[in-house]
């Protein structure tokens, strides 16, 4: 997954761990990469727009050179007015990018809005976020994926990452039948809340082979998870359990929304997390079929 990469920081320490992933995936991968801070639309300067951003400029350089070693002439910095996850979504689109921005990063304009930019950033992406923090070094992927596990993105990703940076991959699945659906079937066994759902027991087999057979069809060695329960809980549980260093997660992308899933993972994970927009991989995937069959 070699993408461009443009990262923001709003020039605090919650924005280092975002500049350090992202100046080491650029490298990695040979790529370019440009550094976005964005200035709050409420506070006009007083004084003339252009000495201000230039002082910015001069702080993000300073920053990021101290932070990465990498010359200021070997990365981009863009200084524009806006709200942060509006300025840093728009940028990743125009230049069909990975953005990378911190699980803590901050609006500028303190928390009158009340959920983070990491969220509104996801919600108005339409390509591949990475949300940095903190952790585990321990060369371990998760993925969580849904069916069908042919057309995964989020297994794509996952993949490829695991690929580029010579790390073990882990699968997980989870199967959730919701309250009423389970608590139906445990009384047609004949008890409320039996121990095991009538049918559940062959969806969780049938799942399990069908995402084995999918990994070796893609010749990638990985553990495999599929369990029942609730994603939400699952997947962080499991991130930690293994000491995953990186969790990778699809999202069926709805204009002005978050999965409730991704959500939590974003929230909960132990780790950094990589979302890929599985709609917008659809779309391109339907498209280059079209395409081709013209």
């Amino acid at each position: 997954m070699r993408y461009p990469i443009v990262v923001g920081t709003d020039l605090t320490e919650s924005s280092d761990d975002a500049l350090i992933q992202a100046e080491a995936r650029a490298t990695r991968d040979e790529v370019p990469l440009t550094v976005v801070h964005a200035m709050s639309p409420l506070l006009w300067s007083g004084t003339n727009d252009a000495d201000h951003v230039e002082r910015l400029r001069e702080l993000i350089e300073r920053q990021f050179t101290a932070l990465t070693g990498r010359r200021q002439n070997e990365y981009e910095v863009l200084v524009e007015r806006g709200l942060a996850h509006a300025v840093l979504a728009r940028l990743a689109v125009a230049q069909q990018a990975l953005l990378v921005v911190g699980s803590h990063m901050h609006h500028g304009i303190g928390h009158a809005l009340l959920r983070d930019v990491t969220e509104r950033v996801v919600e108005r992406a339409r390509g591949p976020v990475l949300v940095t923090r903190p952790g585990s070094t321990s060369d371990r992927i998760l993925v969580a994926v849904d069916q069908p596990f042919s057309t995964s993105a989020a297994l794509d990703a996952a993949i490829d990452e695991a690929r580029s940076s010579d790390s073990k991959l882990t699968a997980i699945h989870a199967i959730d039948t919701g309250f009423v659906q389970t608590l139906a079937v445990d009384l047609l066994n004949g008890g409320a809340y039996a121990d095991r759902p009538l049918g559940l027991h062959s969806r969780v087999v049938e799942a399990r082979q069908a995402l084995r057979a999918e990994l070796r069809r893609r010749h990638i060695d990985a553990d495999v998870y599929v369990v029942e329960g609730d994603a939400r809980s699952l997947v962080p549980q499991l991130a930690a359990r293994i000491d995953a260093e990186l969790v990778v997660v699809g999202t069926a992308h709805r204009p002005g929304s978050t999965p409730p899933i991704t959500t939590a993972i974003l929230r909960h994970a132990p780790c950094s997390v990589l979302v890929v927009d599985e709609g917008a991989a659809l779309a391109s995937a339907t498209s280059s079929l079209q395409t081709g069959a013209e």
